[in-house]
């Protein structure tokens, strides 16, 4: 079993067989959340040659579950900061209405750029908005799976 390092650290477990080998990257393994495969892979690894691998894997999770408080506190802190962002920017759109005096002034174009740029900044906040609040649901789902997980290794 060996560590890949990358730009993120990942986890390969290289498990070696009586006919081969193979390398399972462990992070987007678990990722699928499928505790059925991982009962298979387990049951892989104890007839391998490698059953040392099972406990990375157990350490892996350990660590994982370990990080999960400040992993979420985080996310969370991302996610206020987003919101705070979406509020404002809704506040500075809905300033920008058409019955303003400007609208049928000289400063036509710059009023409309400047109503197209707070659009973009909406849509754009939204979207990191929506990415943060899914992480932290996934990581959620993890949790759940990683205790499954740790249950079968056990």
């Amino acid at each position: 079993c060996s560590v890949t390092p990358g730009r993120k650290v990942f986890m390969d477990l290289e498990i070696r067989y009586e006919n081969g080998s193979m390398t399972v990257h462990l992070e987007e393994f678990l990722n699928i959340r499928s505790i059925a495969k991982v009962r298979r892979l387990l049951k892989l690894i104890r007839s391998s040659f490698t059953p040392e691998c099972e406990q990375q894997i157990k350490e892996f999770v350990q660590d994982w579950i370990e990080q999960f408080e400040q992993k979420q506190l985080e996310t969370e802190r991302y996610i206020t900061g987003y919101e705070q962002k979406v509020s404002y920017a809704l506040y500075t759109r809905d300033s920008y209405k058409k019955s303003t005096p400007l609208h049928k002034s000289e400063g036509w174009d710059r009023w409309n750029e400047e109503v197209k740029g707070c659009r973009k900044e909406l849509a754009e906040v939204k979207t990191l908005l929506r990415s943060y609040q899914s992480r932290y649901n996934s990581n959620i789902r993890n949790k759940d799976f990683y205790k499954k997980v740790l249950e079968n290794i056990t």
